[in-house]
């Protein structure tokens, strides 16, 4: 079976009108909420280490870095454009994906899209077809892909769609866009083991380079093979180790189920790892109807719907980078403060004495209505606080399974993005933006949009 050519296809012939409007919608909305990640994200440390490395070694000036007032070429741009909007572990998540998609597609789209000036329209399909590809191969992994075998979703999928953004936007035939996708899926790469540490946002970053390096190299004259999705040696046997896998199910589901609207995209409220936030909904819940004084509490009971840890690797952070992966420090931040924002991860907030201690108390298992399934089931999380005086306080959140976006309004959508813009950018450059952004099918040259979000670099 044609696999990786049928792919080709889809990507080389689907139009606009191909997508149900609140497909479009959410797309929108997903790429204005990455582009605030990006712009809040490119004052994080590892954001100076990047930008540094690329003006050190990088080529070229036609694709701006976000918020750091540079340009450089379009790999590189889209390299750090891609680990500064994962940077903060703030950007959307999809359940076919079971990883984080725009910060994986919005960056190479937006490179390419400005070094040949194209419309805001082309940089939107680039971005919807890759959301697409991606998330239909997904669908087709093995369950071990996930669970058990290390992986991080978002960096080898990643890499597939971005490669697919990258192709739209350069126009490859249907031969140079399988060969493109086969060329990234020999680079993708990702391991969960280096969740808390910047590597993390740095598997996005390098999915984003990659399919940039790939549909250049392609539009080049670089050949790959024409099968390397569903190949004896391809990318759905390699990484699902060896077997379990449904190649089938790309073709059955690839332009007839619309995975911006079926799988949905979740926006995220909390600055961490989504594994937490429907226990961390189920904690502001009770803080609100009872406010809670951490002394008076015993110990903090989590019922999940996946096989701990999956990503919630650090039960100890010792910094808030592994904070951002810890259960235990995101229901104890949520206590001691009442809210997570950006401000909760900090080194020294991690490390304040009043947080380890409550960390301590807070214990996350498996309910057993799951025990046997696929570690990504997604369903609902439930919270059990015991106070030392025999009270126990519980809330339980079920996620949210149907709409395009998934739990927010484009309202909220913009109030994030004005947050993240704020430290960045003057309040006139943020409205322009949200306006452009709000009409990017209408928008002739993506250009000034770029310019808006490169910012004068200053700190």
């Amino acid at each position: 079976m044609e696999i990786t050519r049928r792919i080709a296809d889809y990507v080389v012939s689907t139009q606009l009108e191909d997508f149900p409007p609140d497909g479009i919608q959410a797309a929108k909305g997903a790429i204005m909420d990455c582009l605030g990640c990006a712009l809040a994200g490119s004052r994080e440390p590892l954001a100076d280490i990047l930008s540094e490395f690329v003006q050190a070694n990088g080529a070229g000036a036609s694709a701006s870095v976000i918020g750091r007032g540079f340009k450089t070429s379009a790999a590189d741009a889209a390299q750090v454009n891609g680990a500064i909007s994962h940077a903060l572990d703030y950007d959307d998540i999809t359940r076919a994906l079971k990883g984080h998609p725009t910060a994986v597609l919005m960056p190479p789209a937006l490179a390419l899209a400005e070094s040949q000036g194209a419309t805001g329209l082309e940089m939107l399909m680039a971005y919807m077809l890759g959301f697409e590809v991606a998330c239909s191969i997904g669908e087709a992994m093995s369950p071990e892909y996930y669970d058990e075998l290390g992986w991080h979703p978002t960096g080898p999928l990643g890499a597939l769609g971005a490669a697919v953004a990258a192709s739209r936007i350069l126009k490859l035939d249907r031969d140079q866009t399988a060969m493109a996708i086969s060329l990234a899926a020999s680079q993708a790469a990702g391991l969960r083991q280096n969740f808390g540490t910047m590597t993390k946002p740095f598997h996005a970053g390098a999915a984003c380079r990659t399919g940039v390096t790939a549909a250049q190299l392609v539009a080049a004259g670089f050949t790959a093979s024409l099968d390397a999705i569903e190949g004896r040696f391809g990318f759905l046997h390699a990484f699902s180790g060896g077997g379990g896998y449904e190649a089938d199910r790309i073709l059955e589901n690839l332009g007839k189920t619309c995975y911006l609207v079926e799988s949905g995209i979740e926006i995220k409220k909390y600055p961490c790892c989504g594994s937490a936030h429907l226990a961390l909904d189920a904690t502001t819940r009770i803080l609100d109807r009872s406010p809670l004084n951490a002394a008076d509490i015993e110990k903090i009971d989590v019922l999940v719907d996946f096989d701990p840890p999956r990503s919630l690797i650090h039960d100890r952070p010792q910094s808030a980078l592994e904070g951002k992966f810890s259960m235990q420090y995101c229901l104890a931040a949520a206590v001691l403060d009442g809210k997570v924002g950006m401000d909760a991860f900090t080194d020294q907030q991690v490390l304040r004495p009043e947080a380890q201690d409550l960390i301590r108390k807070v214990t996350m298992r498996r309910s057993a209505d799951f025990q046997g399934q696929p570690s990504w089931v997604e369903s609902y999380n439930q919270v059990a606080v015991h106070l030392k005086d025999g009270t126990v306080l519980t809330e339980r959140v079920d996620r949210i399974s149907e709409g395009a976006l998934r739990g927010v309004t484009m309202n909220e959508i913009i109030d994030k993005f004005r947050d993240c813009a704020s430290t960045i950018l003057t309040t006139d450059d943020t409205q322009e933006l949200v306006a452009g952004l709000n009409e990017l099918e209408q928008l002739p040259d993506v250009r000034h949009i770029a310019d808006l979000l490169r910012g004068d670099g200053a700190a």
